[in-house]
């Protein structure tokens, strides 16, 4: 049976797909609509750049679901497994206090973002900041979910 985490990330992989796709032919419109027939949209960089902020930080969030994201190693590695283990709950401690921040203090900027529109739209900024909070507090129930796995699976030894 597949996790939870499992299932919401490949909902996310899933979506993650379609805005970039969403994204991609946008681009391509605007380029041949522009050079053949000399119609730009005005509208459409801020959709671009909406879509862009939202592609990065739910593709960031999967690659961190996955623990697919950057990471060094090399001395976690070279640890014995019982220190490794601390320093696995060490570092998922200091990743949540600063995931945290980032729910915090992205909650702020959406808020005051809230009243600044695109500029060629009468919609918000706040739209394209929501997704740091968003994604943070995602990443933050990850990070539990795993050490929460890792402590049961501790536990059955």
């Amino acid at each position: 049976m597949r996790s939870w985490i499992e299932r919401a990330r490949g909902g996310l992989e899933r979506f993650v797909g379609i805005l970039f796709l969403i994204l991609f032919v946008l681009n391509l419109l605007r380029i041949v609509l522009r050079y053949l027939w000399g119609i730009a949209w005005l509208w459409e960089p801020d959709l671009s750049r909406l879509l862009f902020i939202w592609i990065v930080f739910l593709g960031a969030t999967v690659l961190y679901s996955t623990k697919g994201h950057l990471g060094v190693d090399y001395f976690l590695n070279r640890m014995k497994p019982r220190t490794r283990e601390k320093m696995d709950f060490l570092i998922d401690g200091m990743t949540v206090l600063f995931l945290a921040i980032l729910v915090l203090k992205g909650i702020e900027v959406t808020k005051v973002r809230m009243r600044i529109p695109f500029d060629t739209w009468d919609l918000p900024t706040g739209y394209a900041y929501m997704a740091v909070p968003f994604c943070a507090a995602i990443m933050i129930g990850v990070t539990w979910a795993r050490a929460i796995s890792s402590l049961t699976k501790r536990r059955k030894k």
